[in-house]
């Protein structure tokens, strides 16, 4: 164990220059342009706030440690041991928060913060041999043989993006990753993996410094280059923290440490998925969205997420000291079964699941082919199902093949997804599908008609004609619904749904 005069001082120190550098950090990012301005839909600022919190972090960490390492031969001696492992880290970290500051700067294309993700991965698992060779599990151990280096970078890469999921609400980020971090540099120092425990305790105390300026109301984002930078070190720590003999980790541990974004991020792929919707499209479905939706204030949620990642890392703790990983699967379980019976999170997904396996036992057991439709509240108070179910009703002089309403209005905080699929429909040769915006009052997004109907020998203007005035109808009753008292036509350079007249119709 680290002596206690240096895990202080890796602390104070890193949380005085997390605390600095954030405050230089705000007014150069606000200078440079690296700012995270309002969309008026998902993010609720009202100006454009500095997001430079993630390089500030990494710089104090890093300040600290030389810092520490100068006073203290014994750190010293940690990082110097395996200079391979210390640079590769180094060169790693600085990589991936580069790449997380372009994409605050730039929006890249997610293909390209995918590359830049796993070139820093490799960087690190090629570099510094941070590779995971066998896991271990209730105490069996299954060697990974040549698929340890692709189980690496997938743990990687799972835990960058998880962390970066989760940040969507002031502190939140900061308050999960400063006790991740703090219960890995527990674990381990208890396992004698110093290098570890330091470059855990480093960040955790910038994190801290960085906490003054983040807590509700933000002053300064973490940005994607310290959700990246935070979840890339958590994985890479993990790796020699949770060893328990040569290159063979447990995950009890870690997975209950990290069971808040990894709940998180496994509902909203869920969540995603089973809507029909891209894994990487955003939505108001996260677990501070959910728990605001509930009445949370945003410190509240704070205590919420603090108190179950507490419990959740004590269950980690536990499971180290008894060498035995049932206590941190009851813990990461007892997180889950907490939120979900508090209807915090993630009852609508379970719904989810349940009403996909239910359908589809029936279609496999007894061939209900009229098993083919779903409806699901995801968010919000809004009875979309009197609409979906008065859409389905108007919908039989059309001969469809399917139907789904996607709607998805951050503004609104509504979130509701509903497919149907026409059980008597003769499968055509030709189908015409039609992916039409939905607008409220003044142009809000409310989300997406999608319409899938047979082509035939029927003018294509009574079609168009009449799922027009389909849409109408659907934009004015939604309108109405969520309180507006006008359905208005969105400006000329959006996407416009009005009523269309076959005689004007272009062809």
């Amino acid at each position: 164990m680290p002596a206690y005069e240096t895990v202080i001082g890796l602390i104070a120190f890193a949380a005085g220059f997390g605390l600095i550098f954030t405050r230089i950090a705000r007014g150069v990012a606000s200078t440079v342009g690296l700012v995270d301005p309002p969309d008026g839909h998902r993010k609720k600022q009202t100006t454009s706030v500095p997001a430079a919190g993630g390089i500030a972090v990494l710089a104090a960490a890093l300040l600290t440690l030389l810092i520490v390492a100068l006073e203290d031969p014994a750190v010293a001696e940690t990082l110097t041991a395996n200079l391979r492992k210390s640079l590769a880290l180094l060169a790693a970290a600085v990589l991936i928060t580069f790449v997380g500051a372009l994409d605050d700067r730039y929006n890249l294309r997610a293909r390209h913060k995918l590359g830049g993700q796993l070139v820093a991965i490799f960087v690190l698992v090629i570099g510094g041999d941070f590779v995971i060779r066998s896991i271990g599990l209730f105490g069996y151990r299954v060697e990974l043989s040549w698929f340890d280096i692709p189980f690496t970078v997938f743990w990687l890469l799972a835990c960058v993006n998880a962390l970066n999921l989760i940040d969507g609400m002031d502190g939140l980020l900061g308050t999960v990753g400063t006790i991740a971090l703090v219960s890995l540099a527990i674990i381990a120092a208890m396992t004698e993996h110093l290098f570890a425990a330091s470059v855990a305790l480093a960040l955790a105390g910038a994190m801290l410094g960085f906490l003054w300026w983040n807590l509700p109301p933000a002053t300064i984002y973490m940005g994607d280059s310290g959700s990246m930078l935070i979840g890339f070190v958590i994985g890479a720590v993990a790796i020699p923290a949770s060893l328990k003999g040569p290159a063979m980790i447990s995950l009890g541990a870690p997975l209950a440490i990290l069971i808040l974004p990894v709940f998180d991020t496994a509902a909203a792929i869920i969540r995603r998925k089973l809507t029909g919707r891209g894994v990487a499209s955003p939505d108001t479905g996260h677990m501070h969205h959910k728990m605001m939706d509930r009445g949370l204030t945003p410190p509240r949620v704070l205590t919420v997420v603090a108190g179950l990642g507490v419990f959740a890392a004590t269950g980690a703790l536990i499971s180290t000291v008894w060498s035995n990983d049932l206590y941190a699967f009851v813990a990461a379980g007892g997180v889950i079964v907490a939120l979900v019976a508090s209807n915090l999170f993630g009852n609508a997904e379970l719904g989810l699941i349940r009403t996909r396996v239910s359908k589809f036992g029936r279609k496999l057991l007894v061939g209900d082919v009229s098993a083919w439709g779903l409806s699901v509240r995801l968010q919000g108070s809004a009875d979309w199902e009197r609409i979906w179910s008065e859409l389905t009703t108007l919908v039989g002089r059309l001969q469809l093949q399917s139907l789904c309403l996607n709607v998805n209005s951050p503004v609104l905080r509504e979130n509701y997804h509903a497919r149907w699929n026409n059980p008597v429909a003769v499968r055509a040769n030709y189908i015409l599908q039609l992916e039409i915006p939905l607008f409220g009052s003044h142009g809000t997004p409310l989300g997406q008609l999608t319409i899938a109907i047979a082509r035939d020998a029927r003018p294509i203007t009574e079609a168009f004609a009449t799922i027009g005035k389909l849409v109408e109808t659907l934009e004015h009753r939604a309108a109405t619904l969520t309180g507006s008292v006008a359905h208005q036509a969105p400006q000329t350079n959006a996407p416009v749904s009005v009523p269309l007249q076959t005689e004007t119709l272009p062809i």
